[in-house]
């Protein structure tokens, strides 16, 4: 099993870098900017994949003249207006629900308007608006050196002078005006703030601390703490369900966890592709770090007198309490599920499916409905947070 799941991370590589080729070299520093940060290299690749595509819509319309999307300079940026990406945001969303057959995506992009109009890119809105906000806000914030011919001075200055993607809203739902006001939704963690977090608590929270003793204990769970964060917004299950499995329950071919719901009901909760590495990389460690041999089932563990034990339901709340206070949007077990639902809805804008994705069963269904929507969990979770 670890073979093929290697196998996959490997091809994904190979995929990635040669998307990474066809690249702007300023957009390639942004990329190798992520890497480091780390973020997985699924994220890498549909990062990639969008740039690419925005690129060469940019070229197929004449907004930039290039005869490649590599030619492509921060100076084009630096014409392009809020009004380019409002029209490439209406293009997406115009396109409708089929892909090309046998063509690629350059082919698709090349194609005129009136043919465009009668397929989809097999792409989202949202993914492609989040992808591109990360880039500007990179490019808008990263420095360089500059020498001024007036003054005979370097002087430093951002990449990009402005962001242009910052009054762009995502192609999500809009939330209404009462409900932005909630306070349930401060304490959400939506788009790209969900990845952001795991990233922070994977490799960003130790910069905060001081201490020789908080550093230690921190590196000694790291790993542990960021793969409960990960399995929470990779699946939206609930505290008690998460605290209860066992390493058993995991399925890493069919990308899911078997959990026990309210009511006694065992159920597959769907695992998010991209937090699957966080997860893997727990479970490659979780015997050496606690000390844990085959007589001890559970999933997450913590360690007593060099004795490992299961996790409890009060420490995961302590510890996502601690870290989310720290990244600046405190949080519960209990909203990132919340996070997920909403990511779920946005979506798909059906109830049903998010009902199936969170395990919450109050209405019976037929048969197959059940089957339909058991498919589009799958459908659904893959691109949750893409």
């Amino acid at each position: 099993m670890k073979g093929l799941i290697q196998m996959s991370r490997e091809l994904l590589r190979e995929r990635y870098e040669k998307e990474f080729e066809k690249l702007p070299d300023f957009i390639q520093k942004y990329l190798l900017y992520l890497e480091a940060i780390p973020r997985s290299t699924n994220t890498l690749y549909e990062y990639s994949k969008e740039y690419r595509r925005f690129l060469s819509w940019l070229s197929s319309e004449n907004i930039i003249c290039v005869n490649d999307i590599s030619e492509i300079c921060l100076n084009d940026f630096e014409r392009l207006n809020k009004d380019k990406i409002v029209l490439y945001k209406s293009f997406l969303n115009q396109s409708p629900k089929r892909t090309f057959e046998g063509k690629s995506e350059n082919d698709v992009a090349q194609s005129p308007l009136s043919e465009r109009n009668t397929h989809r890119l097999k792409v989202t809105v949202q993914r492609s608006i989040t992808a591109l906000r990360s880039l500007f806000k990179y490019l808008a914030n990263e420095e360089v050196e500059e020498f001024d011919e007036q003054t005979g001075e370097y002087t430093i200055r951002p990449m990009l002078r402005r962001n242009i993607m910052v009054n762009i809203e995502n192609g999500g739902v809009d939330a209404s005006d009462a409900v932005r006001k909630d306070k349930i939704e401060k304490m959400l963690y939506l788009d790209s703030d969900a990845i952001d977090f795991v990233d922070y608590v994977y490799s960003g929270y130790g910069n905060t601390l001081t201490s020789r003793q908080a550093k230690t204990a921190y590196e000694k769970n790291r790993i542990r703490d960021t793969a409960i964060l990960a399995l929470f917004l990779g699946s939206g299950i609930r505290l008690s369900e998460l605290v209860n499995t066992n390493v058993n329950d995991l399925n890493y071919d069919g990308l899911y966890i078997q959990v026990q719901r309210k009511g006694d009901t065992m159920d597959h909760a769907m695992i998010s592709p991209i937090f699957i590495d966080y997860i893997q990389e727990y479970i490659d460690q979780r015997k050496n770090l606690y000390n844990a041999d085959e007589s001890v089932p559970a999933l997450f563990l913590t360690k007593h007198k060099n004795v490992a034990k299961r996790m409890e339901g009060g420490s995961i709340e302590k510890m996502i309490d601690k870290y989310s206070t720290a990244f600046g949007k405190r949080t519960t077990p209990h909203k990132l599920r919340h996070s997920v639902g909403t990511m779920a809805f946005r979506k798909t804008k059906n109830l049903k499916t998010v009902s199936e994705i969170l395990g919450q069963r109050g209405t019976s269904a037929t048969e197959i409905y059940t089957h339909i929507v058991k498919k589009e969990k799958r459908s659904v979770i893959d691109d949750l947070w893409t």
